[in-house]
């Protein structure tokens, strides 16, 4: 049997690629985490800000910037078309790049088939292409906003390019080649092995050609190379001014384990050796990146692998056989030198090589048939891949997109609140906890939308609450992720007892995730401090009173002391805060326990405050155990990096005595 109009077969396969990619991405996966969304924010500034042209980016421990690029372009083409920046637009913009990819392994094997045409059938481009196409493994980071998936595009790409000028001797696909590598390095950390490899790769066709190489080969060998760098200055140049933000990521994640660095390589290699063998549960247990512990092929896809790799070992003399099986050992070395093993979306650039090795397996079913004049044979190669595509398509549509976990994954819970607090009518206050309004998921929602809600009031309500002190004007409206925050849902019956709950968002299993608390215009707060004050500290901050747990503590406890801050004007400084337990009395006044901190621990700085609002602001002091009994003083204050304290003289403002048991 003899594949004819391979066009055909090249298109049809593209339409199952794009076809499984594209459907139903606007809900699969669900919500928008936290890198897609750090990524988004990046391509929105550089869509919407003509200065801003970074060569890395620096947040997020620091990503290359390929992906972020190719999203403000999809970001303005969805605008074009009436459509909105987002989630949607970004997982389009991945799916595409997977499609791609499906294309640029088609034409990497068909370059492989070229090298030994009578060894690998003309069905061969077809088989891996259709393999990379339906493997769940490239499907899933085919249809996630992250850079991962650019990786498996450029390896093929490159080495598409590559066998493309030796074989032809052409100046342009050499020049494609030494571009394609130079953007290696702009794509993602874990493609930052493929120029090694790509070099590996010449330096084989080179021992092939037993010097048989011609000019034109060194010529465009070397425009490749004079391409490459060119193209690669920038971001090297930026490497060499910023090595520290250059290898953050890369050192974050460095793989380290206390037996020593060899057993972890080769309990990491065997990990990794493992994710190909479906018959395991060794996969990645992260729901974000797999259905937990999957392997990355199912058994259809494996037994074709495995197959090929045997295949390509045997012959590994021949070029179109052992180029597949370079890459592929060198496209999961990041992971191996990396944590958490395995780890699918670091490796995902070895999707290519293992699309190409299962496709030698196909194809040798294919080609066996062809020879012995028994076509019908062949058909199993057709079989296995459909077979493979069938229970992939379960896996991941049906299997993986039903996981209750999924709504943690991908933070969905944080996008739909976003989406509520976008909505809010402007300049109508709107309250956070615990959640920081400049998280990605958060802040992409109130960054994109025109005219929508500007950044809520993010505060820690575990350890601080701010709330208008007099009657409010309007209404105020309190956000609460209830499964972080279990202090300000107590807080808030007895501080605002008339503020009721107009939304719940619920998780996949029915528990609460967050409750929106609207207090009504009008309201007053219902609680005070215990102990009265009213002492002006400076710079608009002024202490209400205090609250302090029983009269009779003992040595070893917590000592909780809630402060309550009143602001007559925005303070123009940042300024910590520090309680201090001095004593015993009336005899010794030293500090026997303590806390310095930014209020709220850090989620509510002074400068974030505003005028008219009363913060309930709480500490913990830790008694030492030894503490002897007797009376005690609680003294408070405030001071910032240059030394300057609130109030200006002694050690601060007394509140009053404890008595320890």
């Amino acid at each position: 049997m003899r594949l004819s109009r391979s066009w055909f077969g090249f298109v049809a396969v593209l339409a199952v690629a794009a076809g499984l990619r594209l459907w139903q991405i606007d809900t699969i996966p669900p919500g928008f985490h936290f890198d897609e969304a750090f990524e988004g924010l990046e391509a929105w500034r550089i869509w919407t800000d003509p200065a801003y042209r970074p060569i890395f980016l620096a947040g997020n421990f620091g990503v290359t910037p390929a992906n972020s690029y190719a999203n403000a372009w999809m970001f303005g083409l969805f605008g074009w078309f009436g459509g909105e920046p987002g989630p949607v637009a970004m997982r389009v913009t991945a799916a595409l790049f997977g499609v791609l990819g499906v294309a640029a392994v088609w034409a990497a094997a068909d370059e492989l088939r070229q090298l030994h045409p009578t060894r690998i059938s003309k069905g061969y481009p077809w088989l891996a292409a259709g393999l990379l196409a339906t493997l769940r493994w490239h499907l899933h980071f085919s249809r996630m906003g992250i850079e991962p998936i650019l990786v498996p595009l450029v390896a093929a790409g490159s080495l598409w390019l590559l066998l493309r000028g030796w074989r032809k001797r052409s100046w342009l696909a050499f020049l494609g080649f030494g571009a394609l590598t130079a953007l290696s390095l702009y794509v993602y950390q874990g493609a930052w092995v493929l120029p090694i490899l790509l070099a590996a790769a010449w330096a084989l066709l080179v021992w092939q050609a037993r010097g048989r190489i011609g000019l034109l080969r060194w010529a465009g060998s070397a425009g490749a190379v004079a391409v490459a760098l060119l193209l690669a200055l920038p971001l090297l140049l930026f490497a060499l001014e910023q090595p520290a933000l250059f290898l953050l990521r890369p050192e974050q994640i460095a793989g380290s384990g206390e037996s020593g660095a060899r057993q972890t390589l080769v309990e990491h290699a065997l990990a990794y050796l493992l994710m190909f063998v479906p018959w395991l549960q060794a996969g990645d247990p992260d729901p974000r990146r797999n259905l937990p512990g999957l392997a990355a092929l199912n058994v259809w896809q494996a037994l074709p692998f495995w197959f090929g790799v045997g295949l390509a070992v045997r012959h590994a003399r021949q070029t179109s056989h052992a180029l597949p099986l370079l890459l592929l050992p060198g496209l999961l070395l990041p992971g191996v030198l990396s944590e958490h093993a395995p780890h699918y979306h670091r490796v995902l650039g070895a999707a290519a090589p293992v699309a190409l090795l299962g496709g030698l397996g196909l194809d040798w079913i294919w080609h066996r048939a062809q020879s012995a004049r028994r076509g019908w044979a062949g058909w199993l190669s057709v079989l296995l891949l459909v077979a493979g595509a069938g229970v992939s398509a379960r896996d991941y549509f049906v299997r993986w997109a039903a996981l209750p976990d999924l709504f943690y994954a991908f933070d969905v819970g944080l996008w739909e609140v976003s989406q509520q607090i976008a909505a809010q009518p402007s300049g109508s206050p709107v309250y956070l906890t615990p959640r920081a309004a400049d998280h990605p998921t958060l802040a992409f929602a109130w960054s994109t939308q025109p005219g929508s809600h500007p950044p809520p009031v993010s505060f820690d309500g575990r350890h601080i609450l701010p709330a208008t002190a007099g009657r409010t004007l309007q209404p105020e409206l309190y956000v609460v992720l209830e499964n972080e925050d279990f202090r300000t849902r107590l807080l808030l019956p007895e501080l605002l007892p008339d503020a009721t709950v107009t939304e719940t968002i619920r998780d996949w299993q029915g528990e609460v995730y967050a409750n929106s608390y609207l207090r009504p215009a009008g309201s007053s707060l219902q609680r005070t401090p215990t102990t009265a004050a009213a002492v002006e500290l400076g710079d608009g901050i002024g202490l209400a009173g205090y609250d302090a747990q029983g009269a009779l503590l003992e040595s070893g406890r917590i000592l909780y002391v809630q402060l309550y801050w009143d602001v007559a004007a925005p303070p123009q400084q940042e300024w910590t805060t520090f309680v201090h337990l001095r004593g015993p009395l009336p005899e010794k006044t030293q500090q026997v326990a303590g806390t310095d901190s930014v209020p709220g621990g850090g989620s509510l700085p002074t400068r974030r405050w505003q005028a008219g609002w009363r913060i309930l602001d709480e500490y913990q002091l830790q008694l030492p155990a030894d503490l002897p009994a007797g009376r005690y003083q609680l003294a408070v204050g405030l001071y910032n990096q240059s030394g300057a304290q609130l109030p200006g003289t002694g050690g601060g403002h007394t509140l009053g005595e404890v008595t320890l048991e």
